[in-house]
């Protein structure tokens, strides 16, 4: 029977011990009576395009026990061929037997214990059987998710009886002031941007606060996890879900700043102080728990990427500021045509007067976007195929072993050099294909882009002031944004014309991400702004301090008590992994509320 809390089958078996195992391990037992050296080799169902690679050698006549990945499905193959470290099998020849385990019902999980015994003379020379059976890893996550629907079930409970108490008893109307407050708007056909719109910082709440849960593992589990190449998981959608929504809030900044009447230096010159601390902020972070290093620092990261790009944004959303200084057209001006037709023609044009404004801001940008692309599909890179985007190293036999992200990686490492690019990327683990760096130079061009798409959807907010208008045309925007990633990735994972890669920041990747983006935003207005249905908390109060939660959680991951370890209690397991995470991010989220209470807000 599988355990809630993901309790090992096991604690001692043939002389070792569940807790040798980290999250994702089990036990697989070789068991040898051949005269012959043998070399195990192994193939994960993440690796693509990959081949059997070496796995460990195995001696003649010998019993071992290795720790294996269960993450993800594996193969085995033995060969009688010299072990050598993390070398492909070329041909067949020398192969003794295949151990397949795609698509088997009995997967090596989580703490199990296995035993391959290999016989050349017998009829099946491998065999590969359990010995004690896994845990179910997913239990214990819905244990936890069970857990905090009880307990946000139980919290409404006691709110809605302490506002009733309220009604009779002045002293329990106290106890019920934590919700942000609301912004009036429940019921209105209207919206202003004068006031504060709540759905903005519970979007971007829920950017950080998700970017802090996986930041701090997310339990361990894969579909938490970064995707290792190609692919889309949730751990990917937050990095842009957090640029994008920047965006947003850069033509309401701008706005602000025309108004006030600011002068053209003391507006760029104070993008150019954000985007640097920005910067050096990032820097700072890079050396946490590393040490400052010069020659092995790591130049570019998350936030120099927010800087970049919130530079080259801002200060042409300040530059090329349509006539009108991004104010909302009169309602009517546009029935002034003196003919039915030039009316027609006036009220197309009003209707996409968030487009038409910014025609010269979309011109570079699309400009980013075809540079992008025509380096990307034809830069040469030394010993490479030409528009290559697979990850290197082992992937089709280590052919492109030095080519991970081809033009994407080869720019970093010519322009950075190998010493000060992201030494330990997603993708090393499986393909072994050395440093890369997932937020690097070039990448810059399409985040650049992605942060635009949020300024357009911010240029909706000042332009249009019903509820309706703001509705549908991010609605549009989202299915526009996702067909043309659907298009460019033809729906696949690996075979589209460009698929969806975060470590590339593919155009398809912006493209998806985007339309997410517009989707979330959507569902929060309504909620948040136009229904008043849910308040934002608890991720409004994280989104009114984004900076604060980012940098804080990177500089205190192994602080207590964000991270901690009690004896006697073992730290590899989901469950325990999962509870810490959400301990850490929750202590996030109660430092947020109380920097709210004392009116505490960093602007940078």
């Amino acid at each position: 029977m599988s355990s809630w809390v993901e309790n090992p089958n096991f604690q001692h078996f043939r002389g070792h011990s569940s807790e040798e195992l980290k999250l994702d391990e089990a036990f697989l037992s070789v068991v040898s009576s051949s005269d012959k050296a043998l070399t195990l080799f192994s193939l994960s169902e993440d690796c693509y395009q990959c081949q059997f690679t070496s796995f460990a050698p195995v001696s003649s006549h010998s019993t071992q026990v290795l720790a294996i990945d269960t993450k993800f499905k594996n193969n085995f193959l033995l060969a009688s061929v010299p072990f050598e470290r993390r070398i492909t099998l070329k041909g067949n020849e020398s192969v003794l037997c295949h151990v397949e385990t795609y698509g088997s019902a009995s997967k090596m999980g989580e703490f199990g214990f296995y035993e391959l015994t290999i016989n050349e003379t017998a009829h099946v020379p491998c065999q590969l059987k359990t010995l004690v059976e896994p845990v179910n890893i997913y239990l214990s996550l819905l244990l936890i998710i069970l857990i905090l629907a009880a307990a946000t079930f139980l919290w409404k409970v006691v709110k809605n009886a302490l506002t009733l108490l309220g009604k009779y008893f002045p002293r329990f109307r106290a106890l019920n002031k934590n919700e942000a407050p609301g912004d009036g708007s429940k019921g209105q056909k209207t919206a202003t941007t004068k006031k504060r719109l709540k759905s903005l910082d519970t979007f971007r709440g829920i950017s950080i606060i998700v970017m802090i849960f996986v930041n701090y593992g997310g339990g361990g589990y894969w579909f938490l996890d970064h995707a290792t190449w190609n692919g889309l998981q949730i751990a990917d959608l937050v990095f842009p879900w957090f640029m994008w929504i920047m965006g947003v809030c850069i033509p309401i900044s701008v706005r602000s700043v025309l108004k006030r009447g600011t002068s053209l230096r003391a507006s760029i010159l104070n993008v150019i102080r954000r985007a640097v601390i920005l910067f050096g902020l990032g820097l700072m972070l890079n050396t946490a728990g590393r040490g400052a290093d010069m020659e092995v620092i790591r130049i570019f990261g998350v936030l120099q990427r927010f800087g970049v790009a919130y530079f080259v944004v801002t200060t042409c959303a300040i530059l090329l500021a349509p006539g009108n200084g991004y104010q909302a057209v009169e309602k009517g001006s546009e029935d002034n045509g003196s003919s039915g037709e030039r009316s027609h023609r006036g009220q197309f044009w009003d209707a996409v007067v968030e487009v038409t404004s910014l025609k010269f801001q979309w011109i570079i940008m699309l400009g980013a976007v075809a540079t992008h692309l025509l380096i990307t599909f034809f830069l040469p890179v030394p010993g490479c195929p030409r528009g290559y985007l697979g990850p290197g190293g082992i992937e089709n036999g280590g052919r492109f072993k030095g080519c991970a992200g081809g033009a994407t990686g080869y720019i970093d490492r010519v322009v950075l050099g190998m010493n000060h690019i992201y030494q330990k990327p997603t993708s090393d683990h499986v393909y072994h294909a050395g440093p890369f760096d997932p937020e690097g130079i070039f990448g810059c061009l399409l985040s650049i882009f992605q942060v635009f798409l949020g300024v357009q959807a911010g240029v909706v907010l000042l332009y249009h002031s019903s509820h309706k208008a703001r509705l549908s045309r991010w609605l549009i925007w989202c299915v526009a944004t996702g067909m043309i990633g659907a298009v460019l990735s033809l729906g696949s994972k690996e075979d589209g014309w460009i698929p969806l890669n975060k470590n590339l920041w593919s155009l398809s990747f912006v493209m998806v991400t985007s339309c997410f983006a517009f989707f979330l935003l959507l569902v929060c207005y309504v909620l948040v702004d136009v229904k008043g249905w849910w308040s934002g908390s608890p991720f409004f109060y994280p989104g009114m301090n984004a900076t604060i939660m980012y940098v804080g959680h990177s500089l205190a991951y192994d602080l207590f008590p964000w991270h901690w370890k009690f004896p006697g209690i073992p730290m590899n397991t989901h469950f325990i992994s999962t509870i810490e995470a959400l301990w850490g991010t929750g202590l996030w989220v109660v430092i947020a509320l109380l920097l709210y209470r004392n009116k505490f807000f960093l602007s940078i």
